[in-house]
């Protein structure tokens, strides 16, 4: 996989756009996901825990 740049927050949506998938673009982490949202991932986990987001590598300039 290549990379992206951002200069917003990686869980931000357009960046996680290239490796999330959520209902809502808000749902960066656990504590924004109403209780009754069953089986969602927020946007964080899914960057550490799931392809294509945890074969990103990560550079620092």
């Amino acid at each position: 996989m290549g990379g992206f740049v951002t200069t917003t927050r990686v869980t931000h949506a357009t960046p996680s756009a290239l490796y999330a998938h959520t209902p809502n673009r808000n749902w960066e982490c656990e504590s924004k996901i109403p209780e009754n949202a069953f089986k969602c991932k927020d946007i964080a986990r899914q960057l550490i825990e799931d392809t294509p987001g945890k074969k990103i590598q990560v550079s620092y300039c």
